[in-house]
């Protein structure tokens, strides 16, 4: 059983290396030639789910996009749940959403769910920027989404995870490839029963 996020890294980094000579072996020798990180570019193109808790970032793209070099990092909220050290802006995030959480937890898990995503798409604002642009990295976690009040879909995603933790409820990552790119969105069991949960689209609705 994996018990810690050292144990689950290895295993990821394993997994990945196993996946990443098979659909190295599938792309055409010129090609593969010219990829790093094979399963990471293939996930970035394909679309496929990222492990839950995890980020994939592209750090560089050079020339018509055929070299990519991509690190993985741990989802914000995932950090924040596990009891790692924190930095001074992380420590204030939490204590936020503790703040924030604090007022559901009385309430059924329903409703507790419901004042959560309503809670997020009221005071969260959609902003939309490209990897690598100034203030991306506020946009993608649940740090920005709280003290900044803003965030794009993967904030919006990060943000919610740490506050159903924080209020019992379980909570997964869903990735997948949205009209243009990559989306990223959470499923909540609520009532024993799994549902997708889209705050991003939430918040950009007219009304809650």
């Amino acid at each position: 059983m994996i018990g810690t996020l050292a144990e689950f890294s290895a295993c990821l980094a394993d997994a990945q290396t196993r996946r990443a000579d098979t659909i190295r072996s599938e792309l055409s020798p010129a090609l593969s030639a010219r990829m790093n990180d094979a399963a990471l570019t293939e996930a970035l193109i394909c679309g496929l789910p990222m492990a839950q808790g995890v980020q994939h970032r592209i750090l560089r793209s050079r020339g018509r996009g055929t070299v990519l070099t991509a690190k993985l990092r741990w989802r914000d909220g995932v950090r924040m749940l596990s009891g790692t050290p924190l930095n001074a802006e992380e420590s204030a995030a939490l204590e936020m959403a503790r703040s924030i959480a604090a007022d559901f937890l009385p309430l059924n898990e329903e409703a507790r769910f419901q004042q959560i995503y309503g809670w997020v798409c009221r005071n969260v604002r959609y902003v939309h920027t490209a990897p690598g642009q100034k203030g991306y990295e506020r946009l993608v976690s649940a740090v920005g989404a709280l003290l900044d009040g803003q965030a794009n879909c993967q904030g919006f995603a990060d943000v919610l995870y740490l506050l159903c933790g924080l209020c019992g409820i379980a909570c997964e990552y869903r990735c997948g490839r949205g009209e243009r790119q990559l989306h990223v969105w959470n499923a909540v069991r609520v009532n024993g029963e799994w549902q997708e949960a889209d705050a991003s689209k939430g918040a950009r609705l007219p009304t809650i």
